[in-house]
């Protein structure tokens, strides 16, 4: 591969491609094969067919949109997720029940205004938001007015998109039936039965009633909005009156039928994810 060499007795053809631009050799092949990615070259001894790699950015990415997921075992106290949710700034607020904010009242007064007002900049940034969530009953007697006992076995649905939010009844929670009861329903989908178990069932106490919601937006401060939910929580105390109350209701609703049917069977039997 000299290409000086004079020597007769073997080839001077050059098999391989020279690749310096600045080479003025004849006896070999100066074509470049490799394509140059300089915009600004004006060499014509190669070629200069740029091609553009697709960019791996999305729309999301460059408007900054990220998107997580809120859990929680524990059902929201529904006076304290209602006024929560009347100082969300989305403007038209759909089947939400702020009837419930009165019980608050009090409670805003000795400095909650201040709290709420932390919690309604956390959402500023939220575009769409959407989940099932668990709220605790604030009546249970069922003969009083205002009832509310429904709440403990209905899974609700939390819709929000731009100015529009709601939150409305989904159906019942699986764990409203014994797994003996429930499995039958699935009887041609054992898979969707083992991964409700292995990704729904929260507890062998609550069985799937469960806070779900996925939170999309610019700018979320997702540590402030999962401290505003967490707040609206039920606390130990709240929820050992809730096991309380259950049972009370269960006792003076079905104490006087033997084998009777289950609380969970009252009223349809649709459930979530049917």
């Amino acid at each position: 591969d000299d290409a000086d060499c004079t020597d007769s007795s073997h080839s001077h053809e050059h098999t391989s491609e020279c690749d310096d631009a600045d080479c003025t050799d004849t006896s070999h092949s100066h074509e470049h094969t490799a394509e140059c990615d300089d915009a600004d070259c004006t060499d014509t001894s190669h070629s200069h067919s740029h091609e553009h790699k697709t960019s791996t950015q999305t729309a999301a990415d460059q408007l900054g949109i990220t998107s997580f997921v809120y859990k929680a075992s524990t059902p929201f106290n529904a006076q304290r997720l209602m006024a929560l949710l009347e100082r969300w700034p989305v403007p038209i607020k759909d089947s939400l029940d702020f009837g419930l904010v009165m019980g608050l009242a009090e409670d805003s007064k000795s400095g909650d205004d201040e709290k709420f007002a932390e919690h309604e900049r956390a959402f500023v940034g939220v575009l769409r938001s959407k989940g099932f969530c668990w709220m605790a009953p604030t009546q249970w007697s069922s003969n009083a007015a205002g009832s509310d006992v429904w709440r403990h076995d209905t899974a609700m649905y939390w819709s929000h998109a731009g100015k529009h939010f709601g939150i409305t009844s989904a159906g019942k929670w699986w764990g409203t039936l014994t797994k003996d009861k429930m499995q039958p329903y699935f009887a041609n989908n054992v898979e969707e039965y083992d991964r409700i178990m292995r990704e729904d069932w929260v507890s062998e106490e609550w069985g799937d009633r469960r806070q779900e919601l996925v939170f999309i937006g610019t700018g979320l401060d997702e540590g402030d909005i999962r401290k505003a939910l967490d707040n609206c929580l039920c606390t130990g105390e709240e929820m050992d009156a809730y096991r309380v109350q259950l049972r009370n209701y269960m006792d003076a609703t079905f104490s006087t039928v033997k084998d009777g049917p289950s609380l969970f069977d009252v009223g349809g039997m649709d459930h979530i994810d049917q």
